[in-house]
């Protein structure tokens, strides 16, 4: 609907014009009235019509004034002149200030008709024409920042000289750049509404110039964005894409003062954002974040294989503390390898499969829930960021723990024990499970030998040995029983049976099987 304004000294010409035809029917809206010039220049400010429908002669301001005034506003603008007879004179002096035509007193219905609806065409005409003027210049203000990031440029003279001519020729430049991780790449329709309100904040404000390039939308800033400014820029950028529903990543290039630099600010913001893994999230990522991030060297450090059986451990004795910092020591490790995203999610499914297999093992509720922690396991490979990746993975650890060890506040030695009878054909070593207690390996094994009067090593050995005979009895083979135990070594196995039952397995074997 288009706007009118109706502007006359006279209460019941107004109010006559208001209602005297079907406004909505010809697409027109009468916004308000005003009895008087002065009280229509408010009114107009408040408004802004496209139609003024205005009488000649009026107290104070007359037409004639009124409509040089509104022109001073809006050269566009559209007005109706209404006069009496005798002045008709006067309304064509009104011609020359572009009225687009007059009507005398009493207004005729079928003329005013008639008037409104060859301003309604025009209007639609100039409408189109300024919105395709604008998006042409939209087009090539685009192109022109697009033919900048690829770095085959112009001579220096003949950029500025385009630049000029699209309203781009400023002191400074800065690539803004933001990436949605939209479930679908052809989401457009999505791309498109977040761009539109990236335009909102940035073009309609005259902070910058908004473009697309390689499925991310970026941003040509006039003037850079520093110190605090950074956060206030990106809760802007967030409150957007909340209220769309989809997450990013924005990443900020150096401020450079020449137009032919513009694609070395683009490249840093773009690697940045490929980096967005590592850098973090919830923030504009900028130079001074990579250099905050640096992998840490960890030298001698274990295989991510010793860090599972580690990690399956501080599960089952409800060690949380010593749980997360493995955690974190497993993505240290293999971001200090040199892995990249994808190889590093990897690893941690790995990981985490191989201890769900443990503890499937040893727990029924866990038996009853596989599903759930196998679709959970999907969920690593969403994390957007290393520290989501933590996050999604402690959780995983921490529904497993709450089923494997209870309220976790068991003894010590207690804990050894179950440990030791549940995952006797693990490498058990006492090293390992001194790390998962928080004590050096010499005091835990006092500890232990205080309270069962065997040496943790013994134990074990114990242990093995009396399930490898209820093995043998079963009928099994000397190098089956051996592994199923935990001996990798078959002649170690031998040495180590003979020790504790003073005959080889297989005369036991044969003891048993012929008593």
């Amino acid at each position: 609907m288009f706007k009118v304004l109706i502007v006359d000294d006279e209460p019941k010409l107004r109010e006559g014009l208001r209602t005297f035809i079907d406004w909505n029917a010809y697409g027109y809206t009468v916004v308000d009235t005003a009895a008087n010039g002065n009280e229509a220049l408010e009114k107009y400010k408040t408004y802004t019509p496209n139609l003024v429908i205005a009488d000649i002669r009026m107290p104070g301001m007359d037409g004639l004034q009124l409509i040089q005034q509104l022109r001073a506003l809006d050269p566009m603008l559209h007005i109706l002149i209404l006069s009496g007879y005798a002045d008709f004179d006067y309304a064509k002096k009104a011609i020359i200030h572009r009225a687009d035509g007059y009507l005398l007193k009493p207004v005729d219905e079928d003329e005013l008709i008639d008037y409104i609806v060859k301003i309604r065409q025009q209007i639609e005409r100039e409408t189109f024409a300024t919105r395709w003027q604008n998006t042409t210049k939209e087009w090539g203000r685009e192109a022109f920042i697009q033919s900048l990031l690829t770095g085959n440029q112009e001579e220096a003279s003949n950029l500025e000289t385009n630049a000029r001519e699209l309203g781009l020729l400023w002191k400074h430049y800065q690539v803004l750049l933001v990436s949605l991780h939209l479930e679908d790449d052809a989401d457009t329709e999505l791309a498109a509404s977040f761009r539109k309100k990236l335009a909102t904040m940035f073009d309609d404000t005259g902070r910058g110039s908004v473009f697309s390039y390689h499925m991310q939308i970026g941003i040509l800033l006039k003037e850079p964005i520093l110190g605090v400014e950074m956060d206030g820029v990106y809760q802007g950028i967030r409150k957007s894409a909340f209220e769309l529903g989809v997450e990013f990543t924005a990443a900020l290039g150096p401020k450079v003062c020449s137009i032919t630099d513009v694609a070395a600010s683009y490249a840093a913001a773009r690697e940045l954002i490929k980096n967005h893994f590592f850098l973090g999230g919830g923030k504009l990522l900028c130079e001074n974040t990579a250099e905050e991030f640096k992998p840490a060297e960890l030298a001698g450090e274990s295989t991510v294989e010793s860090f599972t059986e580690q990690l399956y451990y501080a599960v089952e004795v409800g060690n949380r503390e010593t749980m997360k910092e493995l955690v974190h020591r497993v993505g240290q490790h293999l971001v200090s390898e040199g892995h990249g995203e994808a190889e590093i999610k990897r690893r941690f499914v790995e990981m985490l499969t191989s201890i769900l297999g443990k503890g499937l093992k040893q727990s029924p509720e866990l038996q009853s829930r596989s599903k759930e922690f196998s679709d959970n396991l999907s969920e690593i490979y969403k994390a957007l960021t290393l520290n989501d990746l933590y996050e999604q993975t402690e959780y995983f650890l921490e529904q497993m723990m709450s089923r494997l060890s209870g309220s976790g506040k068991h003894q010590e030695v207690k804990v050894m024990l179950d440990l030791i009878h549940r995952n006797f054909s693990d490498n058990l070593k006492l090293e390992t499970l001194s790390g998962i207690f928080n004590y050096n390996s010499a005091y835990l094994g006092k500890l232990f030998k205080n309270a069962t009067g065997e040496y943790f090593n013994t134990y074990l050995d114990k242990v093995r040995i009396e399930k490898a005979k209820s093995l043998l009895e079963e009928g099994l083979k000397v190098y089956q029983v051996a592994e199923k135990v935990g001996y990798t070594n078959v002649d170690y196995f031998h040495s180590k049976f003979r020790k504790y039952v003073g005959t080889s397995p297989s005369a036991y074997r044969k003891t048993v099987n012929h008593a």
